[in-house]
């Protein structure tokens, strides 16, 4: 799991930051990291990259929401797009993540468990 500031894949505001995307995802990629947290654009967000398998979670849903500012993004990869404000919990252990976003409410947005195969894990 690598957490950085700024968005590699998103379909919020920023859309996607084309020098992460050139820099940094091939280090991600040839490192096998499974997930990359960031916040920076105000909306709660899941996609999981096709080609890599990486998981890119946004958490910035903290701040003021920007309504309706969502760029196109391949649906078999965008399992969770929320423009309000809310919050992302994450509860790990060495061989499994749980991921649950939540509105400000508390309400469960969306849910997922990622697991990892230490057997084949570098």
């Amino acid at each position: 799991m690598v957490v950085g500031h700024h968005t590699i894949k998103t379909t919020g505001h920023h859309g996607v930051t084309q020098e992460l995307e050139k820099q940094l995802l091939p280090i991600l990629k040839e490192n096998n990291v499974d997930v990359y947290l960031n916040g920076h654009d105000h909306c709660l967000e899941h996609i999981i990259d096709t080609d890599s398998g990486i998981q890119f979670l946004t958490s910035g849903g903290g701040s003021k929401a920007w309504r309706g500012d969502i760029k196109w993004w391949n649906p078999e990869e965008l399992t969770l797009y929320y423009d309000g404000q809310g919050f992302m919990s994450m509860q790990i252990t060495q061989s499994k993540g749980d991921i649950i976003f939540y509105d400000i409410f508390g309400k469960v947005l969306h849910k997922r468990s990622i697991y990892k195969d230490l057997d084949t894990a570098s």
